[in-house]
């Protein structure tokens, strides 16, 4: 290895240590002038997050992944045009989320359901966050078949209810920023996410009681 590609290499080391330090309102601000360091940094920080409800959305690691990258494309092209840094999270949420609805409703025009992936393990990205819906929780945690009619469940809900659901119960996400992603009044989260709870619980009732 050269001495230059060495310096090059430790030089962007220092880099993103030096940007992992920074608040996330000045790694936009700078990435709005163009600071590709910030940018990347933003991009490690908010990558996990994004692939993360993609997938919950698609169930596959294919169009979760696909998802992932056109979303960073599209918020490197119109970063610039945000008017406020702490609007940014919403926004990869929203821009997140959009694409996701795109995603299946082409896959709900050509019939197609199946998860690319082949994972058995799938439902597991529910482990946590649906445990509420049962008495005892270590069940869930246990029991492949009991995780796997929760995750249906959750696939069954219209496509409103069950964003709300996942942004909210398994992504933590508030219910004023979800009516900021999906572009709605907080009224219709509370309601969408009270039926989606109504129909969860009536779909799991005989593990309730378990």
């Amino acid at each position: 290895m050269s001495r230059q590609v060495a310096l090059k290499m430790q030089l962007a080391t220092s880099s993103a240590e030096l940007y992992a330090e920074i608040s996330e309102i000045d790694l936009i601000t700078r990435a709005q002038q163009g600071d590709e360091f910030a940018f990347e940094a933003l991009y490690r920080r908010f990558a996990r997050t994004v692939y993360t409800v993609a997938h919950h959305m698609l169930g596959n690691h294919h169009d979760a992944d696909e998802v992932m990258q056109e979303t960073f494309i599209r918020i490197f092209k119109n970063l610039s045009r945000l008017r406020s840094p702490q609007a940014f999270t919403s926004w990869v949420y929203q821009i997140t989320m959009n694409l996701c609805m795109d995603y299946r409703k082409v896959r709900s025009r050509s019939r197609r359901w199946e998860p690319l992936d082949g994972d058995e393990d799938r439902p597991s990205h529910f482990e946590l966050a649906t445990a509420r819906w049962v008495r005892n929780p270590e069940q869930v945690l246990e029991n492949k078949e009991l995780l796997t009619h929760i995750t249906a469940a959750i696939e069954a809900l219209p496509e409103q209810q069950k964003a709300v659901v996942l942004l909210h119960e398994v992504e933590g996400v508030s219910k004023k920023m979800i009516s900021e992603i999906l572009d709605c009044s907080l009224v219709t989260v509370r309601t969408n996410l009270h039926h989606a709870r109504k129909k969860l619980r009536r779909k799991l009732v005989k593990y309730l009681n378990a």
